[in-house]
């Protein structure tokens, strides 16, 4: 087995584990909100998917990480054609490491990772960077595209829409 394909495995493992656990802990707790040390769990393996899955060309784990809005907007094809998108590139990168995570609430977190890069010599290189992440649909995301401010005006266009069609079904005709 490849260096590489051990990686991966090893990667998916433990991120089945960490989710595994997670689901235990919460049905333990009996508590419908995580702690958060959960919550770091959750960001933390959403991450280690992200790098992985894009690593090996698989964009599909940055749409999957969009506000709704964005996935009923632009189909899958369609946000590969966006330029931003297009050009995302991270065949180096190895993981997103995460140093620490300051929590706004359960809405969003900022999130100081490293960045691992690994290059063609084999030579490791760490990039700190900061970024946020939101909870959004039950899981936290980080958006390369889509915005918290998109999703607010996508959701009160949604509400005018429902509030509009329930008018409509009481009307007598």
């Amino acid at each position: 087995m490849t260096i590489a394909k051990q990686y991966v495995t090893l990667v998916m493992f433990g991120l089945v584990v960490l989710l595994w656990g997670c689901s235990s802990d919460d049905a333990r707790s009996g508590s419908d909100s995580p702690s958060p040390e959960e919550d770091r769990q959750q960001i933390e393996a959403t991450l280690a998917e992200t790098a992985v899955r894009w690593h090996y060309g698989d964009k599909a784990v940055l749409y999957e990480q969009e506000f709704e809005y964005v996935q009923v907007d632009f189909s899958y094809d369609k946000y590969l054609e966006v330029e931003k998108i297009r050009r995302m590139e991270a065949d180096t990168v190895k993981a997103f490491l995460v140093k620490n995570v300051h929590f706004f609430g359960r809405d969003s977190a900022r999130v100081a990772v490293d960045v691992v890069f690994v290059g063609p010599s084999g030579a490791t290189t760490y990039l700190p960077q900061e970024w946020t992440m939101f909870y959004h649909r039950g899981r936290w995301i980080r958006p390369t595209m889509s915005t918290p401010a998109g999703q607010q005006e996508f959701e009160e266009r949604r509400r005018r829409a429902d509030s509009a069609a329930a008018a409509e079904e009481d009307e007598e005709w």
